[in-house]
């Protein structure tokens, strides 16, 4: 019978002192089995190259790396990308405020230099890999769930057919533009999909209406953004930026809008971004009270409103996105 042999593991050193590097890498060496491939990054430009060309098991972060960018930096980035390896930080500094920090950007584990040893180093690769893939396990558990709920609420409105999926591929899009870092947390995807569940609250007599509402039927319907938040408040992984999302989506950049009036950077940026996303499906595709209006219609619509209804920076991207998105077409 062939002798089963674990696959190497795949380890990133991001360390920009020769010297540490050299340490850690001979602790590597002395590592039981399944053997390791080792890749050295010595700044923040190099370690990014490294995981956009390549994949890793594990990144372990020189938490003093020299340069613009720290290795605290470098961790944010890559811990960010939730499809990414885990990380783990490495100082000479024996600093609980450091250990803290670590921990609050979901580092897998802090390591003091001077205090490390094989067994040591072995345990915490193991640890960080082994809940990096139960991490990852349990994201995609949650986004087939959220997607599941999706789809089943969108059944009460056949004309607009697959809206949640598609304003939640296009806002990710935009918001990837926008703001990487926010495009990165896993949570914007399920509050751009979830975004309308308050209107589970909202008699279909009225959500599928195909005359103008009264004001009454449209007090009904505003409710469903606090309605909506009350709703994602109670699911612990919805509770952030999702409910957030789903409050304030129909909130304008004037201060005019609902539920709470805000103005400006006062919204969400996650809120902000969808609420162009939203209204551009809303006006391409159609509604119980429309049929579907041309591209080129809905980005008039957007720009003019830009600095009223919409942030004018996020228009700006949209716009920008849309252009790119038909060029490569």
């Amino acid at each position: 019978m062939a002798e089963l042999v674990a696959a190497a593991r795949r380890i990133l050193l991001v360390e920009d002192d020769e010297e540490d590097y050299e340490f850690t890498r001979d602790l590597l060496g002395e590592l039981p089995a399944p053997k390791h491939q080792l890749a050295w990054a010595s700044d923040y430009a190099s370690a990014i190259d490294a995981t956009r060309n390549d994949r890793f098991d594990v990144c372990l972060v020189d938490y003093r790396l020299g340069g613009p960018e720290s290795g605290l930096d470098l961790a944010k980035t890559l811990i960010g990308d939730r499809e990414t390896m885990p990380v783990i930080l490495l100082t000479g500094l024996d600093d609980r405020q450091i250990d803290e920090k670590a921990a609050s950007i979901g580092a897998a584990d802090y390591l003091v230099k001077g205090e490390i040893s094989a067994a040591i180093l072995d345990r915490a690769i193991r640890y960080a890999i082994k809940n990096h893939a139960a991490l990852q396990a349990l994201q995609e558990s949650y986004r087939i769930t959220v997607r599941a709920l999706a789809a089943a609420l969108e059944l009460r409105d056949d004309d607009t057919g697959a809206h949640a999926s598609r304003v939640s591929e296009l806002a990710l899009r935009l918001a990837g533009r926008v703001a990487p870092e926010l495009a990165a947390d896993p949570e914007l995807e399920y509050g751009f999909l979830l975004h309308d569940i308050g209107k589970i609250g909202v008699p279909d007599s009225i959500l599928l209406k195909p005359d103008r509402l009264d004001p009454a039927e449209r007090g009904l319907v505003q409710r469903h953004v606090t309605l909506g938040r009350q709703i994602l408040t109670d699911i612990p992984y919805l509770r952030g930026r999702a409910a957030e999302i789903a409050s304030a989506h129909h909130e304008r950049w004037d201060g005019t809008g609902y539920p709470n009036q805000l103005r400006g950077t006062e919204i969400p940026l996650a809120a902000r971004i969808f609420a162009v996303v939203d209204t551009f499906d809303a006006i391409t595709n159609n509604r119980p009270y429309r049929p579907a209006q041309s591209v080129e219609h809905a980005i008039a619509e957007i720009r003019a409103c830009a600095g009223s209804q919409f942030d004018p920076e996020i228009v700006d991207a949209f716009v920008s996105l849309l252009s790119a998105n038909r060029a490569a077409a």
